[in-house]
């Protein structure tokens, strides 16, 4: 569950500004949120069960070993892709781009299967009631529209930047200052969320207010601007 609304964001939000900790530059720079950028695969939509059989796909395929229960991948596919290759020990003999570029091949093909978090249309049509705009800044190709297409939720987004862009990952912020150049937004008027502690802190580093969507508690070391937890 999603667990958070417009309305609960911005107290959220105060209560950082009001206490900032790695963000002191922040410090009584209270703004409302105009601009909400999310992350795609695990904060739209519910990628994670679908990465995992992706996985196991390319493994019996390639014949690569797999010794790692479930739950412990899905660990670290939270962290990012990279982690879970490097974690069943795919580096050693197989190469990161070849990997890569098969597990897009069969993120397509499973395109329709993808489905987005239940709550996610109710937040997306709170957020374009109030007259705010949403974007989508994801490390997953351009087949993201067609997938938002299926869901329905394509027409909510005014931009969506995936890794065709080819900006450097997250949490480097590059893609975010694309952002704020493209759009002339002011970086505290924009909020980035995602479900990783990459996708907050590359809104951090972009001068953004970083919300990190930890329903789990996975990441409570990590400093955010915001977090939510369910």
């Amino acid at each position: 569950s999603w667990g958070f609304t417009i309305l609960s964001l911005q107290p959220c939000l105060i209560k950082y500004i009001r206490n900032p900790t790695e963000n002191p530059q922040k410090k009584g720079k209270i703004t409302m949120i105009d601009h909400f950028i999310f992350d795609f695969d695990g904060t739209i939509s519910d990628s994670y069960p679908i990465f995992i059989q992706i996985f196991h796909e390319i493994a019996q395929k390639r014949k690569l070993p797999f010794h790692a229960s479930d739950s412990e991948l899905d660990r670290m596919l939270k962290i990012t892709l990279k982690s879970g290759f490097d974690f069943l020990g795919w580096d050693k003999v197989c190469e990161w781009n070849l990997f890569l570029d098969e597990f897009y091949k069969h993120q397509a093909n499973h395109a329709l299967d993808f489905q987005a978090f239940p709550e996610a249309k109710e937040l997306l049509k709170r957020i374009s009631a109030k007259g705010k705009k949403s974007y989508i800044y994801t490390h997953s190709g351009d087949i993201v529209k067609v997938m938002l297409e299926n869901m329905g939720l394509l027409h909510y987004f005014d931009f969506i930047l995936d890794s065709s862009y080819g900006f450097p990952g997250k949490p480097k912020p590059d893609a975010l200052l694309f952002f704020l150049n493209k759009f002339g937004m002011e970086p505290l008027s924009c909020m980035m969320i995602g479900d990783r502690p990459i996708d907050a802190q590359a809104g951090m580093n972009a001068g953004m207010v970083g919300c990190l969507w930890d329903v789990d508690g996975r990441y409570s070391d990590f400093c955010a601007d915001v977090t939510v937890q369910s």
